[in-house]
């Protein structure tokens, strides 16, 4: 159970409440959001930071703080932006270009981040937005990476790092170690410095320096356009105060667009080494989009687009009427049928000697309880896709631009639970299906998933009946 509307659960109506009672585990910065709707496009979006008892890299830090980035839209996504995406006035599926960038909900220049005197910092960077890919930087300072997503790795000191949508990186500063000499002479001493937040423009499909959406009614004298740079300020002591030099000095700013970066960061390594099994079964994942027969542009995986169809059950009276309904999750329908989900089993292929996953018309794929599953994506579109796996984190074997990590890194690979797949390349993940019920697996730019772009695993239907697990039917007015 993980709150994804149509896979563990119905929606909460208006003015209805549901209260979830979890264990707070595995520690470390992830974050909570709506998953229906545009909702978390629309702000419906929060950190959840889970303190572990112990931190591998505690001596490094004496006070933290989170930073949660997301794409600010004038306009209401799950309705303006959304009936436009996804119309054929769209036929290049243009996807809608942030408006802004808010950090903590501010806009640039408008947020202090205080050290309150301390000298040992560990920040948390969370990508909340809908769209856009970030790289992060702080001037004069160098970024010791202490954990990706959830997992604890070896500081990994960079000078900036990219941050696809949903992936978290946690860092540590040390601000002894910042030079005064960044100040032209001249000028006072600096009380603070520049966080420096920067959308990377290459990743959008048009010129955002002269793109006006045709939704929007444009402004002919002071037409705005969006601003891929944003500010924040790194204060020393408790007080708001502004760099003493100037925001765009040279030397002052992170590397230029067009950039090689390793949004993955695969040369990090795990701080606690795992045992990594050998793969028994494999799922290939083809990413696509075109149009459908309405002339409007879909997203696929194996040329499937994923919409709220139910699964493929045993026919019993009490099924044909869930079968109707798609708000029904796919969970409860697996607790009803534990022994009746009719999807194919896995078959050899010429893709791989490992027995390969299959699915049913719908996009749901029925994975053997247990199974060590080698995820091959391969990435017909020419953007790079961030995808996120529900109730599981999976190791990072390779990508098409980092290809040695399979070798290099063989037994000690990082795991996360995003993935960044690259423009016109691939990635290769493995994870052990050893959490039965049914998880999403979907690309975590929001108008992508709008688009169809995700895939349901259906993983240990009779485990969950083993366990007695019950799923309370909602109530009536939840479904509906």
């Amino acid at each position: 159970m993980d709150g994804a509307v149509g896979a563990t659960q119905c929606p909460i109506p208006p003015n209805a409440e549901m209260t979830y009672t979890f264990k707070a585990f595995p520690g470390g910065t992830t974050w909570y959001h709506g998953h229906y709707l545009d909702q978390y496009a629309d702000g419906l979006v929060g950190p959840l930071i889970i303190h572990r008892a112990y931190e591998p890299s505690q001596a490094l830090y004496r006070t933290e703080r989170t930073l949660i980035i997301t794409d600010w839209y004038n306009d209401v996504c799950r309705t303006t932006l959304n009936s436009w995406y996804l119309s054929p006035s769209n036929p290049d599926a243009i996807e809608p270009i942030p408006d802004g960038i808010a950090v903590n909900g501010k806009f640039s220049e408008s947020l202090f981040v205080n050290a309150n005197g301390e000298k040992l910092i560990r920040f948390r960077i969370i990508n909340a937005a809908a769209f856009s890919m970030y790289t992060v930087s702080i001037d004069g300072l160098q970024l010791k990476i202490i954990e990706l997503d959830q997992t604890p790795v070896k500081p990994y000191t960079v000078s900036s790092f990219a941050i696809n949508v949903a992936q978290r990186v946690s860092f540590c500063v040390d601000l002894n170690q910042f030079n005064q000499s960044i100040v032209p002479s001249g000028l006072a001493p600096t009380k603070s410095i520049y966080i420096r937040i920067t959308a990377m423009a290459d990743m959008y499909p048009v010129d955002i320096a002269t793109y006006i959406p045709p939704y929007k009614t444009p402004s002919v004298l002071f037409p705005t356009f969006f601003n891929p740079s944003y500010l924040a300020y790194l204060t020393f002591g408790s007080s708001n105060s502004l760099p003493t030099y100037p925001a765009h000095q040279e030397g002052s700013n992170p590397p230029p667009p067009g950039n090689i970066w390793d949004t993955n960061l695969l040369d990090a390594r795990p701080f606690y080494r795992t045992n990594i099994p050998n793969a028994n079964h494999y799922l290939k994942l083809v990413v696509d989009f075109y149009e459908d027969s309405s002339g409007i542009v879909r997203a696929y995986f194996n040329d499937i687009t994923y919409g709220s169809n139910p699964l493929n059950l045993t026919s019993t009276k009490k099924l044909k009427k869930l079968r109707s309904s798609p708000n029904i999750p796919l969970l409860y329908q697996m607790t009803q049928a534990p022994n009746g989900i009719d999807i194919p089993p896995p078959i050899i292929t010429s893709d791989s000697p490992l027995p390969s996953i299959q699915s049913d018309k719908y996009g749901h794929y029925l994975i053997p309880y247990g199974a060590v599953v080698d995820i091959y994506i391969k990435n017909r579109d020419a953007g790079e896709h961030p995808f996120h796996l529900h109730g599981y984190s999976f190791w990072i074997i390779a990508t098409s631009e980092n290809p040695q990590a399979e070798n290099l890194y063989a037994g000690d690979y990082v795991q996360r639970d995003t993935v960044s797949v690259p423009a016109s390349g691939w990635a290769k993940l493995r994870f052990v299906a050893n959490n039965p019920g049914a998880w999403l697996f979907h690309c975590h730019i929001e108008w992508h998933m709008d688009a169809g772009l995700l895939a349901a695993f259906i993983v240990g239907p009779q485990q969950l009946a083993a366990q007695k697990f019950t799923y309370v039917p909602p109530p009536k007015q939840f479904c509906q």
